[in-house]
């Protein structure tokens, strides 16, 4: 049998990245990969460095020892130390150091607080998966050479083009590097291994072996050695259907035998132990405006789910027309604890792509980098967590006339006197504009690394796979892709919208006391003021409850913070993208945010993307979607999620499953943007803080990803029981 037993195979595929195996006989030393890397580096350092870094790829792919193991179908690991990205950290370092420390000088307060931070975002991108499955490496070095023969190019497009040639050229021997040793371990599998392998060495993959193949050995090298994280495989039952179908139809793989494939793709995944987990879509509109959604799209769903893993995580593009049959499929694999999905919407995200200028086709053929921001596959290098703008510490400057307690200086744009607000409106207006200098802040040192991309980062194997890069003979991080947009992120919308209600109900309406004698009250943590603090808690409105108040406060803040990024132009020939999500370093921006208005303790973590301050949401889900759909989203095109948590009982059971389906219809419906949710119980979570060794694989949906509980810090693991508490009340 060639397929063989995949349980068999598990343990050894679940060591391959933390224990390697390298074979001495098929390369070189790490020491000697790296001093012959730093050799092309100081042997280039006059020319692009593009030029270096395609040669010490081409280096690393003809010379790295290898691991190739006979219950392996889809080898490609070869040690590569990470030796381009250490030498661009270096490269990444001297600039900070050397050529700009005067800008971040300028902003070292506000960045040290974390009121705002800017940096180059080099870990957030997605090849053109449809290039590389239908041209394959020689139909990619075929389009490049057909590019380099135009007349009249530049010595910069020359170079370009040599360089992507390089880099595709030393993968075909990458790949025949790896046909060789597979066919050396003799197992069952070696002999179909090596020739799907030397057939990929010539052509397109003719297989869905063949094309997985392709999609692992092209992620590793783009993601470890070429140093760009690759941060989507794409749409797989898109991108895989047709290989299944004449698969099964031509008789050279049953469905079963493809079963076994998938579980050892999922599992190799898995394994890669990749921060922050590894993502695919399934679903979405085609180009014509049919349903994506296939056979293969269940089969996925269905093999994922039974191996009880935590990566990669899957986004489900929703739609208005999407099966029910598929949606309960998702839900049923949430509902029994395998909950690495979230759902976006293609209505919404589609508006809001074409909102910041891109052409509606490429909006449709929409992919979602990392969390849940959208950019055009193949079109756009969107840098989608290059700012980030602490919209809370905003409202407690104000509050302190400019002032920063945690860093002892003034900080942004507004220093007027707190007492001189005359009223809310005036009030809120300087909020708003203290989030704008933030916002600008962020900009600012946004603008001055994006004129060192081309220094810092070349990407000439992601590069080949876009078409545009192709066209204009530049790479994607030197104004080559179509969309070359950078992103800002403004949080904490519930607890900055919570604290303004606050404000404005015991300075301005109540008129308790004024504004410098609540900063007095929040800098001194609320210590001397327990009960004020436990009434500003129970009995203040909170966004998050269907209520108008605090919802009306939220969308203004969401308003204003799109105007002042949306289409900005950036200093890479594209714009500004806004985004609301936290996800995990709401924790870090928190610790260095003192106490606020909304009855939060200093130091402690603020809101979680969309959702509402933990525990404040009282009157359930429904209430809590109502609020959240206030919000025009597509007023956001670099994304954001709602996170929703259930209790177990409220799930269980048929009425339980279609009550989760009209959850997330009803968010979509109504214009949510994404949304993905935890289904568990308190007594189960609790349970596992306190026997962690019975709990090991309990999942939870965290942020962007899924982690297993167990592993989370005290912290998160009480913020997800007092969550799921509030679920249980409500």
């Amino acid at each position: 049998m060639i397929f063989g037993n995949f349980e068999k195979d598990r343990e050894s595929i679940s060591t391959m990245y933390s224990k390697p195996i390298w074979d001495a006989n098929s390369g070189v030393t790490g020491e000697e990969l790296l001093n012959g890397c730093l050799e092309i580096e100081k042997d280039n350092e006059s020319k692009p460095r593009i030029i270096a870094k395609s040669l010490m790829f081409k280096y690393i792919l003809e010379n790295a020892q290898l691991d190739v193991r006979g219950e392996d179908f889809f080898p490609e690991r070869l040690r590569h130390d990470k030796i381009i990205a250490r030498i661009r950290d270096r490269w990444i370092r001297a600039l900070r150091r050397y050529t700009i420390p005067e800008k971040l000088a300028e902003h070292e307060a506000e960045q040290d607080s974390l009121a705002y931070t800017g940096n180059l975002d080099l870990g957030h991108c997605a090849p053109d998966w449809n290039a590389i499955l239908e041209l394959g490496l020689t139909g990619l070095i075929e389009r490049v050479k057909n590019a380099r023969a135009k007349d009249g190019l530049s010595e910069d497009q020359c170079t370009f083009y040599d360089c992507c040639e390089t880099v595709l050229s030393a993968t075909i021997t990458l790949v025949n590097r790896l046909a060789d040793a597979a066919e050396k371990t003799g197992s069952g599998k070696s002999a179909l291994v090596a020739k799907s392998l030397r057939n990929l060495a010539v052509g397109a993959p003719g297989n869905i072996l063949e094309a997985i193949q392709l999609i692992m050995i092209y992620y590793n090298l783009q993601t470890f050695v070429e140093g760009e994280p690759i941060r989507s495989l794409g749409g797989l039952d898109r991108l895989l259907f047709h290989f299944y179908k004449n698969d099964i139809e031509n008789g050279t793989f049953s469905e079963a035998e493809i079963r076994e494939l998938f579980r050892y793709f999922f599992f190799k995944l898995y394994s890669i132990k990749v921060t922050a987990n590894i993502p695919f879509f399934l679903g979405g509109r085609l180009a014509d405006g049919s349903s994506s959604i296939n056979d293969l799209s269940y089969l996925i769903v269905e093999e994922y789910s039974s191996l009880n893993i935590n990566d990669p995580k899957i986004h489900i593009r929703w739609y208005n027309e999407m099966p029910e049959k598929f949606i309960r499929l998702v839900l049923e694999s949430v509902r029994n604890g395998r909950n690495s999905f979230v759902f976006v919407n293609d209505n919404v995200i589609e508006k809001a792509l074409v909102n910041i200028g891109e052409d509606p086709a490429d909006a449709r053929n929409y992919i979602i980098i990392g969390c849940y921001e959208p950019c055009a596959q193949g079109n756009e290098i969107p840098c989608t967590c290059a700012g980030r703008a602490n919209m809370t510490k905003a409202l407690l400057t104000v509050m302190n006339g400019g002032y920063d307690a945690y860093s002892g200086k003034t900080i942004g744009r507004v220093t007027a006197d707190p007492n001189s607000y005359k009223n809310f409106d005036e009030f809120f207006a300087a909020v708003k504009e203290q989030i704008g200098a933030f916002i600008d802040g962020a900009m600012d040192l946004i603008l001055e690394y994006e004129k060192y991309y081309p220094t810092v980062s070349q990407a000439p194997l992601l590069s080949s796979t876009f078409a545009p890069c192709i066209e204009n003979g530049r790479d994607a991080y030197d104004h080559g892709a179509k969309y070359c947009n950078s992103s800002i992120v403004a949080f904490s919308v519930a607890t900055t919208a919570d604290a303004l209600v606050a404000v404005k109900h015991l300075v301005y309406e109540e008129k308790s006391f004024t504004l410098s004698e609540f900063a007095k009250i929040l800098a001194n943590n609320w210590e001397g003021h327990e009960q004020l603090h436990r009434e500003v808690l129970r009995t203040m409105p909170k966004y998050g409850n269907g209520l108008k108040e605090p919802d009306d406060i939220a969308k203004e803040l969401v308003d204003f913070a799109g105007s002042c990024v949306n289409g900005k132009p950036n200093n890479r020939g594209g714009v500004f993208r806004l985004g609301l999500f936290s996800i995990d370093y709401r924790i870090a921006f928190g610790e260095r945010t003192g106490a606020t208005p909304d009855g939060r303790m200093a130091g402690e973590m603020l809101s979680k993307n969309m959702g509402a301050v933990t525990a404040m949401d009282k009157e359930g889900v429904t209430a809590l979607i109502q609020t959240v759909t206030t919000i025009d989203f597509t007023k956001v095109p670099d994304g954001t999620v709602l996170d929703i948590m259930l209790h177990s009982s409220a799930a269980e059971g048929d009425a339980g499953m279609t009550a989760m389906c009209a959850l997330v219809s009803t968010y979509m419906q109504r214009n949510g943007f994404a949304i993905q949710m935890n289904v568990m119980s308190p007594d189960v979570l609790r349970a596992a803080q306190k026997e962690p060794e019975k709990y090991a694989t309990l999942q939870v949906r965290l942020c962007g990803w899924n982690v297993y509980f167990v592993e989370l810090s005290e912290t998160e693991q009480n913020d997800l029981i007092r969550q799921c508490e509030n679920a249980e009340v409500h």
